[in-house]
């Protein structure tokens, strides 16, 4: 039997193996770069309509050397900083994408409960792995059927990020613990 470090570097070699292909997947013109234009040909392929400004601001938000391009060595970051964001804080918008072609392996424009339980039990972990699908999917039963299209998995994602910021606890809403009381022996 396989140790669990043995099947997390398993686990993660298929996931570079899914990244690199989720890559490939985007960049139709072949070139090493993803633009717009090829963003928005997905989009349409998957039947998603952006909203105006929402493809220029997935890339801005990337796009480390400004060339209105995301390179492989963007992606890259792009997903290593999204998947290992612990405050919420990252860029979610091309990360959601990414993830959705990343489980969406034969291409066929949406998602099973089953395609994603890999990468979701890499970005969660075991214990959270259930209450995340129920989030996402509204059912852990892998029996269910349950698929979601690119805009439904976005928009659950979406609204799942922003209970997950307005339950974090910040300067306006920290309760201090009740003072001790100290008791005196006499």
């Amino acid at each position: 039997m396989a140790s669990a470090a043995a099947r997390e570097r398993y686990a993660r070699k298929n996931e570079q193996d899914e990244l690199e292909r989720a890559f490939r997947t985007i960049d139709k013109k072949g070139d090493n770069k993803i633009d717009a234009d090829e963003l928005n040909q997905l989009f349409l392929a998957l039947g998603h309509k952006a909203k105006r400004g929402e493809v220029e601001d997935m890339i801005w938000e990337v796009d480390e050397d400004c060339d209105g391009c995301i390179s492989w060595l963007e992606f890259q970051n792009l997903y290593t900083r999204g998947r290992d964001d612990k405050t919420g804080y990252e860029p979610r918008g091309l990360f959601n994408v990414v993830e959705f072609v990343m489980n969406d392996k034969e291409g066929c424009g949406f998602i099973s409960l089953e395609e994603a339980m890999q990468i979701m039990y890499l970005r969660y972990g075991r214990a959270l792995l259930d209450a995340q699908l129920e989030e996402v999917f509204g059912t852990s039963d892998l029996n269910s059927g349950k698929i979601l299209t690119l805009t439904e998995f976005l928009h659950c994602l979406h609204a799942s990020q922003v209970k997950q910021l307005l339950n974090r606890v910040t300067a306006k809403t920290y309760k201090a613990p009740p003072p001790t009381v100290k008791k005196q022996h006499k």
